[in-house]
């Protein structure tokens, strides 16, 4: 199978810059990237926010310090020892791993056999928070087990994407998916085993495709991963190991043919990043989607956007056992989108700012 390679990612090509010899060589190879990343390059999302400069200045802090912390805990990660003599373990003890990943803040765990083509065949230079010049470099697999979790996210927060809320909901996922993994991986290092945790600063391997194989949940429209009982509400983390243990398999719970009969992410997308078209990458089926179109929405807005993840049915909430039913009863699938019409309309959004983010004189406790 062909290897993901990171490079090809969005956020690796708009950092490139122009007339060095990687911009050059990338789009040599790459031409049709490159009229809209060079519209997209090297410019911040965050700074396109549309907030006063006192907002800015008292909330943008909030998060300021994020990454700074994911690379401590990395660092503090990387150079922890492992333990000699080395433990063994059953391949039963995967449920007390999945039990204590989720004692350290994950929402839910799957665990996968990690194959030669789930990795990056390079890395695609995105590490420079963690000091790492990695563009170029090839990836060398040498772990044999993806322990991928979920984090769910604060849906209050979610639901008033594009507002600056739903940033602050994404980041914190982030900070907690590495709290989680950098414990998870010095506890392996403990039991004698070699480990290393994914975090939004460094990836060994796209997570979406391990967290299918992992039996969190299916592949979207949108292209994430959409749990049965948070939708795509959630961001993922994968610690990678040399344990071997018991395995999951990928679950089938009908999302092809709901998304079929849904599309809210579709026709709520305000950059119309999402399309109806399948294609199929290494055995797993996702979906045509515009990265650029995709971003070119975070650059107006400032923020995340989130507006994909807030109008799926399953990030508000269905009823799973009449999706139970969706596979020998079709028509169900039509019942229970008229009932998140009747509760939701087309699209959730929740206009008025929550308090962590109230300006001195906006409060009503003043």
């Amino acid at each position: 199978m062909k290897k993901y390679d990171e490079r090809e990612t969005l956020f690796s090509r708009v950092a490139l810059q122009k007339g060095t010899k990687e911009y050059n060589e990338f789009y040599r190879k790459n031409s049709t990237y490159k009229p809209a990343d060079d519209k997209q390059r090297r410019v911040s999302f965050r700074h396109k926010l549309r907030k006063s400069n006192r907002f800015k200045e008292l909330f943008y802090p909030i998060t300021k310090h994020n990454k700074n912390y994911i690379k401590h805990v990395f660092e503090l990660t990387e150079s922890y020892p492992i333990h000699t003599p080395r433990i063994p373990i059953e391949p039963r003890f995967a449920a007390n791993i999945k039990e204590i990943t989720k004692y350290y803040g994950a929402t839910s765990v799957g665990i996968t056999t990690l194959r030669p083509d789930h990795f990056y065949s390079h890395f695609g230079g995105v590490s420079e928070h963690l000091n790492k010049d990695t563009y170029n470099q090839p990836i060398h697999p040498t772990y044999k087990t993806a322990i991928v979790y979920t984090v769910l996210m604060d849906k209050e927060m979610m639901n008033r994407g594009p507002m600056y809320e739903e940033l602050l909901a994404t980041e914190e996922a982030y900070v907690r998916i590495a709290t989680i993994g950098s414990r998870l991986a010095m506890y392996l290092k403990d039991l004698g085993y070699k480990a290393m945790f994914n975090n939004s600063e460094y990836y060994l391997a796209p997570l979406v495709p391990l967290a299918y194989d992992a039996g969190l949940g299916e592949i979207g429209m949108a292209n994430h991963i959409v749990t049965k009982e948070y939708g795509n509400n959630v961001r993922l983390g994968a610690v990678f190991t040399n344990l071997e243990v018991a395995t999951d398999v990928p679950i089938d719970f009908n999302l092809t043919n709901f998304c079929k009969q849904c599309a809210l992410c579709l026709s709520n997308c305000p950059g119309g990043a999402i399309t109806h078209k399948t294609r199929m990458v290494n055995g797993r089926q996702f979906y045509k989607f515009d990265d650029n179109a995709c971003y070119d929405i975070w650059l107006k807005s400032g923020t995340d956007c989130g507006t994909c993840i807030s109008t799926c049915p399953f990030t508000q909430g269905v009823d799973l056992i009449k999706l139970s039913q969706t596979k020998e009863h079709p028509e169900i699938i039509h019942e229970m989108m008229d009932e998140h019409y009747q509760k939701y309309g087309r699209r959730i959004f929740t206009k008025h700012e929550l308090d962590i983010v109230k300006l001195e004189d906006e409060r009503e406790d003043n």
